[in-house]
């Protein structure tokens, strides 16, 4: 997509108003009087894409976003690393979730006066953003700005980080976020899918879509049938530490199929809450089907 920030964020009025020039043209005999009305001059908008990426998954998403539109970059770079092990580094984000002591950046504060829209990326980590985007949130005032959120998960969190990200900046314009799963942004076609992701998100965006109207289009949610479950066991076969048990389905004729079931999640010793898988089934030989987030 070559269309600039300005271009897609004017529809859904998110940026200040564009310039109106009307020019009208009069002939008569040989002479031509051409007027042209002009408005005050437009405001220059600028964005910068800030994000923090513990293993390069956030930041192969954080470049297929910079190639779409007109935008600076920074990467948040921590001054003590997380661990190079998975296990250490859950424990270490788990303890610092727990006592609320975000870590130190080399990089906290900004220099954001001359923006006026922030996409801002991370990894989930326990169910929202990572702890580095609070050390950067507690370092920059992101009031009047246009904030853009954008992430990577195992599996899910994008609208749990969003509504916090809300919540913690209410002066700002927090839009739709836009998610990927790390599952899918490895695979070998990972950066065609990372540029067909950020496409479909920004024309959301540019056409002022809701989560709500994300929905749209799914049948009713109904019974499962034998086909239905087998679709599910397929695509959540990796994620059984969630402990999913599907309940109801809806679906939506694309190209292939999208299923969006309803589900009890009790993992992680947790008492079982409702929430929606969403899964896509591709048309016949076009491969299996995909958990594409669980929206927690």
């Amino acid at each position: 997509m070559s269309r600039s920030l300005k271009q897609i964020l004017s529809v859904t009025a998110l940026l200040a108003s564009a310039t109106m020039i009307s020019t009208l043209c009069a002939c008569g005999g040989q002479d031509q009087t051409k007027q042209t009305e002009t408005a005050a001059a437009p405001q220059q908008t600028k964005s910068v894409i800030v994000y923090f990426s513990q293993t390069g998954t956030t930041k192969k998403l954080a470049g297929a976003l910079k190639q779409a539109v007109n935008a600076d970059e920074i990467e948040l770079k921590l001054v003590n690393a997380y661990p190079s092990t998975y296990d250490s580094t859950i424990a270490m984000v788990g303890a610092q979730r727990e006592s609320k002591q975000w870590p130190e950046l080399s990089n906290a504060k900004l220099d954001l006066a001359k923006y006026d829209t922030v996409y801002l990326g991370y990894p989930i980590m326990f169910g929202s953003f990572a702890p580095p985007i609070y050390t950067f949130l507690d370092s920059n005032d992101l009031s009047g700005k246009v904030v853009v959120p954008f992430c990577t998960y195992g599996s899910g969190g994008r609208k749990a980080s969003a509504g916090e990200l809300k919540e913690l900046e209410p002066n700002a314009n927090v839009t739709l976020a836009m998610g990927v799963s790390n599952k899918r942004m490895t695979k070998d076609e990972g950066d065609s899918i990372a540029k067909a992701e950020v496409e479909t998100f920004l024309a959301n965006l540019a056409a002022g879509k809701t989560d709500e109207m994300l929905m749209g289009g799914f049948s009713e949610q109904r019974p499962l049938t034998a086909e239905d479950s087998a679709v599910f066991d397929a695509a959540t076969k990796d994620y059984g530490y969630l402990q999913l048990k599907p309940l109801s389905v809806s679906t939506q004729v694309v190209a292939g199929t999208n299923y969006l079931f309803l589900c009890t999640m009790s993992g992680f010793n947790r008492p079982p809450t409702e929430t929606m898988v969403k899964i896509f089934k591709p048309l016949p030989g076009r491969g299996e089907p995909e958990l594409i987030v669980v929206e927690k």
